[in-house]
Parts: structure tokens; C-alpha cells; sequence
């Protein structure tokens, strides 16, 4: 982590207690796990019987989905940490834009994961986006076009406390799989990784909102956003996506 976001976590941590609305935040994500891991799609990469080639095919899906929808997210993010009241410390910002650049080439990432699992890198360039993908960048901008850049927060925090939460889960069941390091680079990178992206957004949130009050319900409102779009429809339609095409084969 950046000498600075780390100096800056450290002097908030000092200074102020973590904000209410990141429990509030945490208990979302915790209740999100818990009907996550009810779905057939969950079960259907995780449990010990699970068909391999059906655990290849949601990979592939669910990698397709991110390599869509991530460079869009990462523009609006940035457009929407430029949209913050500009009273706002100039350390708050740097560290928002500082994450942002360490998440600039997950896409791609994902694309190196969707080669490793034998899919065309050219073949899929020419693909358009998924409706569910589109949806999901759809929010993103959509806290930009209103303005509403504290909602990018409470989305910025579903992001980074689901995914490592996940990944750490199902990394070791993907390997079990057949799956090898060519495919696995980005479930690797997000289950450590996140893990220190997930306090930095801690940080940002608890400054943020003790610094403005009715960010609060911003912060909420993108969260619940977000949520609607992500993950379960995404995920959902990617299950639904690789069954047919074991089926159709």
C-alpha cells in the first residue's frame, strides 16, 4: 500500500473512531454472503461434486462479465471522486484516486484469466457487453450523471468487502477443479489484495462521513444501488450462460 494511504489510515485511526455506518455497511455485505451462498449458481462451484467443466464454464462467464464492465466502472468512479466538495482534504482524494489506479488493469487481469481458460482474446473483443455488465456501469454513471459522488462510497464498499470474501473462499474449490495458475491470477490477486483495499475504503468512509453527516445517506442509497444490479443478477445470468452452453455442446 502507498506510504501516504498508509500514514493517513494511521492518523485517522488515531484521531477518530470508525464511523456507524460502516457497521451498518459490514452487516449489508454479511446478510449479501449469506443469500449468496443459498443460490444453486454458489453451490454449483463450490460443492465437492461440482462438475468441472460446468465450474470452467461459469469462470469463463463470470471473467467475461468483469472484463466488460470494469473500465466503465473505473471512469465513472474517477468522474465521481472529481465531482467531491472541493473543502474536501486533498489526502482524501489522493487516496481515492491512488486506489482507483491500482484497480486500473483488473480488466484486463480477467482477460489474461479468460485466455488461460482457453477462450480467443480476439473472439472476445469483438463481443458487446452483456445486458447485466451494461447494468452494471449503468450505476456507476448513473452516481455521476446525478452528482451524487458519496454514493460512489456505499458502491466502493460492496466492491471491496464482498470480493475478497468470496475469492478467499472458493479459490482453493477452483484449483480442485482444474483450474491452474494461468486462470486464477485475478482470484489470487482480490482474495490478499482486497483484503487492504477493503480498510482503506473503511478509512475513506469513516473520514468522509464524520467530516460531512449527510453523506451518510448517500453513502447507503449507492450501496443499495449497486446492490440491485450486483452481484446476484450478474452472477445469476453467468450460471444460466455457461449451463447452456454445456447443454448446446
Amino acid at each position: 500500500m502507498d506510504t501516504n494511504l498508509a500514514d493517513a489510515q494511521e492518523t485517522s485511526t488515531a484521531r477518530r473512531a470508525r464511523h456507524p455506518v460502516v457497521e451498518w455497511l459490514e452487516h449489508e455485505v454479511a446478510s449479501l454472503l449469506t443469500e449468496i451462498q443459498s443460490q444453486d449458481f454458489w453451490s454449483a462451484i463450490t460443492s465437492p461434486d461440482a462438475d468441472p467443466r460446468l465450474v470452467k464454464a461459469v469462470m469463463r462467464e463470470v471473467y467475461a462479465e468483469i472484463v466488460g464492465y470494469q473500465p466503465h466502472v473505473i471512469e465513472a468512479a474517477i468522474a465521481a471522486i472529481a465531482q467531491m466538495p472541493r473543502g474536501m482534504n486533498p489526502r482524501l482524494v489522493k487516496s481515492m484516486l491512488i486506489h482507483q489506479a491500482d484497480e486500473f488493469d483488473h480488466g484486463e487481469m480477467a482477460l489474461r484469466d479468460l485466455v488461460g481458460l482457453g477462450f480467443s482474446e480476439a473472439e472476445f473483443r469483438r463481443k458487446r457487453i452483456s445486458p447485466e455488465a451494461f447494468a452494471v456501469a449503468g450505476v456507476w454513471w448513473m452516481i455521476v450523471q446525478a452528482r451524487d459522488p458519496f454514493a460512489y462510497l456505499g458502491a466502493l464498499f460492496l466492491f471491496e468487502g464482498l470480493t475478497p470474501a468470496v475469492t478467499q473462499v472458493i479459490k482453493g474449490r477452483l484449483r480442485s477443479k482444474g483450474l491452474t495458475a494461468a486462470s486464477l491470477g485475478y482470484i489470487e490477486f482480490h482474495s490478499t489484495e482486497d483484503v487492504k483495499h477493503a480498510n482503506l475504503v473503511h478509512y475513506l468512509i469513516s473520514e468522509t462521513a464524520s467530516t460531512y453527516p449527510e453523506s451518510v445517506a448517500a453513502i447507503k442509497h449507492g450501496f443499495q444501488c449497486f446492490r440491485a444490479v450486483y452481484p446476484m443478477p450478474l452472477w445469476r445470468a453467468a450460471f444460466e450462460r455457461a449451463r447452456y452452453s454445456l447443454n448446446a455442446q
